[in-house]
C-alpha cells in the first residue's frame, strides 16, 4: 500500500517538534565525549571503521593466540608512550602487534624445544635431566629450518618495531597535535576477558562432565574439553571442579612450558 506523501504544514510541523526535542539535549560535557561528538560527521559510511571505538583491531592475532596477553601489552604501550592522537595511536598499535608477534616466535621456539625434551624422555627415561637436555638440543639443531623461520622473523618484527618507534617520534617532532586529542583505549579493556558462556551451556559441558567421569567409555566432545582445559573459566562456572582425571584420560594434560 503506498504511503501518503506528507503536506508541506507537516513536514513543517515534524521539523519544529524536532527542533524541540533537539533543544532538550546538553550535549557532551567531557573533553572525550565532545571530541567524539565532532567526529559524527565522518563516522559513517566508508570511514566508519576508522572511527568505531567499540572494535578495536584483532586481525593480528590467531585463533591460539592469548588474546589478554596481546592487549595487556598494547595497554602498557600506550601508558608509556601516550598517544596524542588517534593518527600517533595507529604506530603504537602496530608496535605492540610486532612485539607480540616475536615473542610468538619465542613461544613456538619453546614449544618446539619441549617436545623434543618429551620425546628423548620417552626413549631414553633411565637418562638423567641433564643427559635429556643434552640430547633434544642436539637433535633440535639438526632441524635448521625451525631456527632458521624463528630467526627471521624475530628480526624481522624487531626491525619494524624500531621503525614504528622512529615514526612515531618524528610524528611528535614535526607534526605535533596540538592541543593533544583524547584517546579512549577502554574498548580494548573491556574486550581482555572473553564473555561466559551461557549458563544453559556450562550446565550441559558439566553434566557430560560429570557422565565421563561415571563412564569410563563415554567420549568426550572436543568442546567440552576445550572448555575444561580453560582454568579461568573453570574457575568462574565450577569453583573446585576436579577435571585433572579427564584431561589426562583424553590426552589434554598440558605440556610444562619453560618460563
Amino acid at each position: 500500500m503506498p504511503s501518503k506523501e506528507l503536506t508541506e504544514e507537516q513536514r513543517q510541523r515534524r521539523a519544529q517538534i524536532a527542533r524541540q526535542n533537539g533543544a532538550k539535549g546538553k550535549g557532551p560535557v567531557t573533553t572525550e565525549g565532545k571530541y567524539r561528538s565532532s567526529m559524527n560527521a565522518i563516522a559513517t559510511g566508508e570511514h566508519v571503521e576508522l572511527h568505531k571505538e567499540d572494535l578495536p583491531p584483532f586481525y593480528c592475532l590467531l585463533s591460539t593466540d592469548d588474546r589478554s596477553a596481546y592487549l595487556r601489552s598494547l595497554q602498557a604501550q600506550m601508558r608509556h608512550l601516550k598517544p596524542q592522537s588517534e593518527f600517533e595511536q595507529s604506530p603504537v598499535r602496530r608496535m605492540a602487534i610486532a612485539l607480540f608477534q616475536h615473542d610468538r616466535l619465542t613461544s613456538f621456539q619453546a614449544e618446539a624445544m619441549q617436545r623434543e625434551v618429551d620425546t628423548i624422555v620417552r626413549e631414553f627415561p633411565a637418562l638423567g635431566l641433564s643427559d635429556h637436555f643434552f640430547l633434544s638440543n642436539k637433535r633440535a639443531t639438526l632441524d635448521k629450518e625451525v631456527q632458521q623461520f624463528v630467526i627471521r622473523g624475530q628480526r624481522h618484527h624487531m626491525a619494524t618495531f624500531r621503525s614504528l618507534h622512529k615514526t612515531l617520534i618524528d610524528l611528535r617532532r614535526h607534526t605535533p597535535m596540538q592541543p593533544p586529542e583524547p584517546v579512549d583505549i577502554t574498548a580494548d579493556s573491556q574486550q581482555i576477558r572473553d564473555d561466559d558462556p551461557d549458563p544453559a551451556v556450562a550446565v550441559e559441558v558439566l553434566a557430560l562432565a560429570d557422565r565421563a567421569k561415571k563412564e569410563p567409555n563415554f567420549d568426550l566432545p572436543g568442546y567440552v574439553l576445550n572448555l575444561l582445559q580453560d582454568n579461568d573459566l573453570m574457575e568462574r562456572l565450577a569453583p573446585g571442579y576436579d577435571v585433572g582425571d579427564l584431561l589426562e584420560r583424553f590426552g589434554r594434560t598440558p605440556v610444562p612450558k619453560a618460563a
